[in-house]
């Protein structure tokens, strides 16, 4: 069953180009038609129908011999398609005609003869002409309200039935196929004809409201002997418009005078859907009939067969408890309501353009009449161009933009004039200045090829020279915060003022994670822990260090040399870390930041057996502990 579906689905999506505003291709909504017509119209379409149910179905098992049930799924639906035009208000002619399916499947039961077997049948319905009659201009032409006829002729275009089965498949599906219909037909067979009347009203309110009704009477002249039923049928409907999106409910039915149809009653509907009416006449149409089965027995549909004599879609397949429709729409109308055009007084204009001075490119700009009126602004478009109504007289204009000179004319305007007046502005030329230096190691001087940004500004980053360490770019004037980041260093953060025409030279020192950093100049009384004055420009500098780099953590580090014991050389490095961190604290930095550690002679970094090795070893340093 899911091949057959998949077969209906782009069968009617290869069909579905265009719809109708209603099903019969003309003005209206599915199932009722409107007696207003717009004079000149033409309207192409389709609508797609479908619907679907399972049925009991009971069958001798060749096993048992036994009566046993299954549920058989019954499908089908049409593609109706037409063509229509209103030749005036009141005369409006279509053609349409539909292509149809079929199809039944029986699910795979044990015993059953005709267990898993698909049945489909598919072809062209009848073609219907139609005719449509309104009082248009006869009765004060007006366009709210108007009642009419539509008559209709249909003959025979449809595939006849015929009970003979075989497997063959067009579209590698497997199936029995027949022609004409499997539970329902695809025509009468005859010439039938018939009329409607039709009423329409509509709204001029700002939300328009839309009602149709319609009565028809219908001919059957080609039904089996005896059984040349009359049909009668309504529709009513009710729409309102939202712009372009217009929902709509309905209410049809029909009845056959023989009881052989439907047992003579009444079969009604309601049905309802949405549609979409864009400007450039494409409609979209959605919608579903519900039938209300208590004024129609539960018929189930007779498997056509050589003694079936009903034909003109009988039982259940003419009449089922749902059916969903989907349309596309296309309408042109030759002729057109254009507004009146009022004749208005010839206007005096300023116009021009406003282009870049130095590319020509065109730019938007400030516009403003100095002396003339001090309340009119306006701004020029992307394209450069303003425009103005102005008095006549002599007027002074000025354009401006920020960043750019600007400039100012005169002109002399007469009454019913335009006049052009274009602009270009040159832009302000500002000096700028530069920053350069060198990235390095503190410890080594080595060149790190950290990555320089300037944060929160749109500047690209750069990086320093690979075998200099230099950097060099150049800034417009103002206050930026430079930046420098590499793997394995501390990051580097720092205010900068740039100057107009003048280079700032700023060497980054980048400080390694771990790295230890020798402070040479630091001196203390001999055995004692005091700091000598020579040593305050070394620890100036230190507090400097750790000022430009606010978030970084030390270890002062004590050493000395092999002189003397061990404790005593221990307590005495201890000592001289601490006076260094009683230093930096006390010229502004967190004492947080600082720890003091002494390590006495047990890392010497030369040979304490020479004098010179053990002036080496007494010594403070710092290690970076990172930020």
């Amino acid at each position: 069953m899911k091949k057959l579906i998949l077969f209906a689905c782009t069968l009617f999506l290869i069909l579905n180009l265009f719809s109708a505003p209603s099903l019969y291709t003309t003005s209206g909504m599915l199932h009722s038609i409107g007696a207003i017509i717009r004079e000149q119209r033409l309207q192409l379409g389709f609508h797609i129908n479908g619907f679907s149910r399972d049925f009991q179905t009971d069958y001798i098992s060749s096993i048992t011999g036994d009566t046993a049930y299954s549920w058989d799924t019954y499908a089908a639906g049409g593609v109706q398609f037409g063509l229509g035009y209103s030749f005036t208000n009141w005369l409006e002619v279509s053609v349409v005609s539909e292509g149809l399916i079929d199809a039944i499947d029986t699910p795979e039961e044990e015993g059953r003869a005709d267990a898993n077997t698909n049945y489909a049948s598919y072809g062209f319905g009848d073609t219907e002409l139609n005719l449509k009659l309104t009082t248009g201009g006869l009765f004060g032409a007006t366009k709210n309200a108007d009642f009419g006829i539509l008559g209709f002729y249909r003959f025979t275009t449809g595939d006849l039935y015929s009970p003979g089965m075989d497997s063959s498949s067009s579209f590698s599906i497997d199936y029995m196929k027949n022609d004409g219909g499997i539970f329902r037909r695809f025509t009468t067979n005859g010439a039938d004809w018939g009329v409607k009347g039709l009423v329409s009203f509509l709204t001029q309110s700002q939300v328009p409201l839309n009602i149709n009704l319609n009565g028809g009477y219908t001919k059957l002249v080609n039904m089996p002997a005896g059984n040349n039923p009359t049909f009668i049928d309504f529709a009513a409907g009710l729409s309102i418009r939202f712009g372009s999106f217009v929902p709509f409910i309905e209410a049809y039915g029909f009845k056959y005078n023989a009881l052989r149809m439907y047992d003579g009653r009444f079969v009604y509907y309601i049905s309802g859907g949405v549609r979409f009416d864009t400007p450039v006449g494409l409609v979209i149409d959605l919608g579903a009939d519900y039938r209300i089965p208590k004024f129609l027995p539960d018929l189930e549909p007779i498997h056509n067969s050589m003694s079936d004599t009903f034909l003109l879609s009988d039982g259940w397949g003419g009449a089922p408890d749902w059916k969903a429709y989907f349309g596309l729409t296309y309408y042109y109308d030759f002729k057109k309501d254009g507004p009146v055009i009022k004749k208005e007084e010839t206007k005096t204009i300023i116009t021009g353009k406003i282009i870049n001075g130095e590319t020509g490119v065109p730019m938007s700009a400030i516009v403003t009449f100095p002396g003339y009126s001090e309340s009119i602004s306006i701004i020029s478009d992307s394209s450069g161009i303003y425009s103005v109504t102005v008095n006549p007289g002599t007027i002074r204009i000025r354009a401006e933009r920020e960043g750019y000179k600007w400039q100012e004319k005169g002109v002399i305007i007469e009454k019913g004039q335009t006049k052009i007046v274009d602009f270009a502005l040159n832009p302000k030329k500002v000096e700028k200045g530069i920053i350069t230096g060198k990235v390095s190691d503190k410890s080594s001087g080595d060149v790190v090829l950290a990555t320089i940004s300037f944060p929160q500004t749109n500047i690209p980053d750069i990086l320093p020279d690979a075998s200099t360490g230099v950097y060099r770019i150049t800034l417009d004037p103002g206050t930026y915060t430079i930046a420098a980041v590499y793997n394995g260093y501390l990051s580097y953060a720092m205010p900068v003022v740039i100057e107009a025409d003048k280079t700032l030279i700023l060497n980054i020192e980048m400080l390694k994670k771990g790295g230890k950093i020798t402070l040479k100049g630091i001196y203390f009384e001999s055995g004692k822990a005091t700091i000598l004055p020579e040593s305050f420009y070394t620890l100036d500098e230190a507090v400097k260090l750790l000022t430009d780099n606010p978030k970084v953590k030390i270890e002062v580090q004590g050493h000395t040399d092999s002189v003397g014991s061990d404790a005593s050389n221990h307590s005495l490095s201890q000592a001289r870390a601490e006076s260094v961190r009683n230093y930096l604290v006390s010229h502004g930095i967190d004492p947080l930041r600082v720890i003091a550690k002494g390590f006495g002679e047990i890392m010497p970094i030369a040979d304490n057996g020479t004098k010179e090795g053990r002036a080496i070893n007494r010594r403070i340093e710092f290690l970076i502990l990172g930020e």
